[in-house]
């Protein structure tokens, strides 16, 4: 009994020596080489899917290239088109200046490759292209972002008459009636003055027939006068109650490309201003005449 045991361990021993053992992906490569060169291209396609997929089982990168290259000319060969444009992109992934000789693979293989190359270098070049212009933007959002913009408004303004200090503040509406309104009076006051002066002469005598036509015109020129010195000193309490010695204002973008400026913000219902308006109407009476003025607002 004991004899039996040693010659079955002994056979089994024998039997597992003589086993050929597992072929390593070197060879698998060596082999799938071999049937490509011998034109058997459906044999070869089985052992180079098995060192690509699912993941590679071929150590150095010149070996992998192979393998893709063989794998993407045995798929051309056979007629699958779209196997064969997958593993030349892989072949070009690892080396983007890959090259095809017509001394190894046929002409229309090699035509087919350079065709994939130059659609996978186009691509690439885009994709390059956008991923600049991406950080192009990032940056200039970060700089548009860091930006401020501060405006110094000296105080002095404010004492200009003419709705300057409402246009230093921001406030045109305001700068246009005030200097409208101030242009108007004063302007018939020294109007009116002048008249005289060219008229009558400076300080000169005025017949007697005039008088009362000239004290209506000097009661004018007067109230014109108050009303146009009232207005400049309302615009100038106005303007230092509005008056903000710094603000601080978006930068101008106008420079920027037009998918990075700032989107407008919807405009907000407003209250329908009431529109101002200066009137101006002449006051006689039996003692006088004078010069009406009234604001609305």
């Amino acid at each position: 009994m004991r004899a039996a045991v040693i010659v079955a361990s002994t056979l089994a021993a024998l039997a597992v020596a003589a086993a050929p053992a597992a072929a390593t992906p070197a060879e698998e490569l060596a082999r799938a080489r071999a049937a490509f060169r011998g034109g058997d291209c459906p044999a070869a396609i089985p052992l180079l899917n098995y060192l690509l997929y699912p993941a590679p089982r071929l150590a150095r990168q010149p070996d992998l290239l192979e393998a893709h290259v063989l794998f993407g000319v045995c798929a051309y060969e056979t007629g699958d088109r779209a196997t064969a444009s997958r593993e030349f992109e892989e072949a070009l992934y690892l080396q983007p200046e890959l090259a095809l000789d017509t001394v190894l693979f046929s002409a229309d293989a090699v035509r087919f490759f350079d065709d994939e190359k130059a659609r996978v270098t186009e691509r690439n070049r885009l994709e390059a292209e956008r991923r600049r212009i991406a950080e192009e933007n990032l940056r200039y959002k970060q700089l548009l972002a860091s930006m401020v913009v501060i405006e110094t408004r000296p105080f002095y303004v404010n004492f200009i008459p003419f709705g300057v200090g409402q246009l230093q503040n921001g406030q045109t509406g305001k700068a246009v009636m005030f200097a409208s309104s101030q242009a108007i009076t004063g302007g018939l006051s020294a109007g009116i003055w002048l008249y005289l002066v060219g008229t009558y002469g400076f300080g000169g005598e005025v017949p007697d027939d005039d008088n009362a036509f000239v004290r209506r015109l000097e009661a004018i020129q007067i109230g014109a006068g108050i009303a146009c010195l009232g207005l400049m000193a309302w615009g100038i309490f106005d303007s230092i109650r509005h008056y903000q010695p710094s603000v601080q204002r978006k930068p101008d973008e106008s420079l920027l490309p037009p998918e990075l400026r700032r989107k407008p913000e919807p405009a907000r219902a407003k209250p329908r201003p009431v529109a101002t308006r200066l009137e101006l109407s002449p006051l006689v009476h039996p003692g006088g005449a004078g010069l009406g003025v009234r604001l609305t607002f």
